[in-house]
């Protein structure tokens, strides 16, 4: 009775998980932020990245998983390599937001391309939520800050790849599950929008849809095209088999 009971309860976990974390693989609707990994640029045909927001071009990769280099891949952990991910500050600041908005604004009334029109309005979305920073700089403080371009770093060096999310909930342990749901919250208070989660992982991890896997956990900030680390976890995970 203890495993039928403990079985139902997974079932109904994994059926609010699917509600609150789970997304299309080829862009989100409107209850979700604007994900700019997903989206591809009308005229670079490459998925948008940092430069939006923070003024440096940063390049990005469609397909991380793939090699650019002849050199073998070191095999690791991912826990394992997450203090070589590298940080940044945070990369904006809080000045002249109305007159950047309106000036997007501007920009976006004379695009007719949905994909350019979606990244401008993305970025209008981000910027409209700076304004609030105050009221939740405490909670967003927390978490260290990357780019695209420090996380193809990492994936050139190392065998790992980085995909959505969604096939690692329903295993994620309780405490990364926790961090996820008060990262949804805070961002639904903020923007009434739900986060993007993206993980970092053994390239065969994403294959295998029950076994042990240990992935770093990323989500794209609120506040602009950049990444915040949420954590990192090699034990603990559920093993659905095993129930």
């Amino acid at each position: 009775m203890k495993i039928i009971s403990k079985i139902k309860s997974l079932v109904r976990k994994k059926k609010n998980l699917n509600s609150v974390f789970f997304s299309p693989l080829n862009g989100l609707d409107d209850n979700f932020l604007f994900d700019f990994k997903n989206y591809q640029s009308q005229y670079t045909d490459s998925p948008m990245n940092s430069f939006i927001s923070t003024g440096i071009s940063i390049g990005g990769d469609d397909n991380p998983g793939s090699s650019q280099s002849p050199n073998k891949k070191i095999a690791v952990k991912p826990k394992d390599v997450l203090n070589e991910l590298e940080t940044i500050p945070t990369p904006w600041t809080l000045s002249n937001l109305d007159d950047k908005i309106e000036v997007l604004k501007y920009k976006a009334d004379l695009i007719t391309q949905h994909y350019s029109k979606r990244e401008v309005q993305g970025l209008i979305e981000r910027l409209e939520n700076r304004k609030k920073w105050d009221k939740f700089k405490n909670f967003f403080q927390e978490f260290q800050n990357t780019t695209d371009e420090k996380i193809d770093d990492l994936l050139e060096k190392y065998d790992l790849v980085m995909k959505t999310s969604d096939l690692f909930i329903p295993e994620f342990p309780d405490d990364a599950i926790a961090v996820m749901k008060k990262y949804t919250n805070n961002m639904k208070k903020l923007c009434q929008k739900k986060p993007v989660f993206y993980v970092i992982a053994e390239p065969d991890k994403f294959k295998k849809a029950y076994e042990k896997r240990d992935p770093i956990l990323l989500v794209q900030s609120p506040f602009g095209f950049y990444w915040q680390i949420l954590g990192a976890w090699d034990k603990e995970m559920i093993l659905l088999s095993e129930l």
